[in-house]
């Protein structure tokens, strides 16, 4: 039962990988806090098998799900102290500045991204411009962050770490784990090239196992968008025995693991925390448009010859120190000092006529068929039409 004396938060997750995220900042909460966690319905509405490996039983129970109606609801009958929105940028928006339209939804407004995001993008920072506080995880970040706040009620900026010591899983054979990216690399022929080399590492080396450890798996949402999957790519290959697809908890995979390989993904911060010998791979490009540039000065960049010869890095002492390995946060103490916000609205961007084509995108990305409203259902009716008559100008172009 809740303590009437403590401040109540509201913790919402929309994808996966922003449920993982989720219930491991509520768990930062709980010693302040009376905690509850929902997950929103919308576009990528994570399965039951993707909650069940996000969750990894650190709740008492499955996080409920609701619909963007019965969130907007709940705000404007029962605002709590602290609402976190481990949610894309997009619904954020849509919720605070459309649904809600710029009122408060509860005394602090929290909001953050569930992985490496460095450099911070300027979209991403627009997108919760209504919040009042913004979650980072190194302090690269919170200083990169703090250079470039948007316009809006966003003032604050707390520190939270990504990673935890974890008990790890075994196996019967050492392994090696590839932790793969739906955006990068972009290329489908880049992503043809990396699972040759998976497979050739697998053919090189059997005494181990070489392990793709997926996200999801087809047909499940995940918070971006893969165009083609790995799985898709090994259809009617001639695969080596010890290469194999799992899904799952990422920890489950990293003991008795001989390294640890990404293009740039969270996980490698897992398996530097487990004491894996990781390796970064440049093969690609090292730029923001990779998501790899945080890497830099790490020692851990590689090619794809240096996984096939089975050549792990560890990672250099002072990069830990500025990224992700900082060894103190402080987001709840900075939330807890923030107070009531102020309680103007914010501009309504979403209202000039110029915002409106922006503003139907982006309302799609957020909730897709999970969109109960009465515009919602609109949209979904005059899909076919907006599809038929831009295929007529593009062939009128033509």
């Amino acid at each position: 039962m809740a303590d009437a004396a403590r401040p109540r938060a509201l913790v919402v997750a929309d994808s996966d990988s922003y449920l993982k995220w989720a219930v491991r900042r509520a768990a930062d909460l709980r010693e302040a806090y009376d905690v509850e966690l929902v997950v929103v319905r919308n576009a990528v509405t994570p399965s039951a098998a993707q909650r069940a490996a996000a969750v990894d039983g650190r709740l008492h129970a499955d996080p409920p799900l609701v619909t963007m109606e019965q969130l907007v609801a709940r705000l404007r009958r029962d605002r709590p102290a602290l609402l976190l929105l481990a949610c894309r940028g997009p619904l954020i928006e849509l919720l605070l500045l459309e649904r809600l339209q710029g009122r408060r939804a509860a005394d602090v407004v929290a909001a953050g991204i569930p992985g490496i995001w460095f450099p911070p993008t300027e979209l991403g920072l627009l997108l919760r411009a209504a919040c009042d506080l913004i979650i980072v995880h190194s302090i690269r970040e919170r200083e990169a962050v703090e250079a470039q706040l948007p316009p809006g009620r966003l003032r604050h900026v707390g520190l939270a770490s990504l990673i935890e010591e974890e008990e790890l899983g075994r196996a019967d054979r050492p392994r090696i784990v590839f932790a793969p990216q739906a955006l990068v690399p972009a290329a489908q022929e880049d992503r043809r090239r990396l699972l040759d080399s998976l497979v050739a590492t697998a053919a090189a080396h059997p005494e181990l196992d070489v392990v793709i450890k997926l996200r999801g798996l087809a047909g499940e949402a995940q918070t971006h968008k893969e165009a083609v999957s790995y799985e898709e790519l090994a259809e009617g290959r001639d695969l080596p025995g010890n290469l194999v697809f799992a899904q799952g908890p990422l920890r489950e995979y990293l003991g008795d693991c001989a390294g640890f390989v990404t293009v740039s993904s969270t996980a490698a911060l897992e398996a530097i925390a487990a004491d894996v010998p990781t390796l970064v791979l440049d093969e690609f490009g090292v730029s923001a448009d990779v998501i790899n540039a945080v890497f830099e000065g790490s020692d851990l960049f590689g090619g794809l010859a240096d996984l096939e010869a089975l050549r792990f890095r560890t990672p250099d002492a002072g990069w830990l120190a500025a990224n992700y390995f900082h060894g103190q946060d402080d987001w709840v103490d900075v939330a807890l000092a923030a107070g009531p916000g102020d309680p103007a609205r914010m501009p309504d961007r979403l209202a000039s006529p110029r915002q409106l084509r922006r503003r139907v995108f982006r309302r799609a990305v957020a909730l897709g068929d999970e969109d109960g409203s009465v515009e919602g259902r609109l949209m979904r009716l005059a899909r076919p039409l907006v599809r038929w008559l831009t295929g007529v100008l593009r062939r009128r172009r033509k």
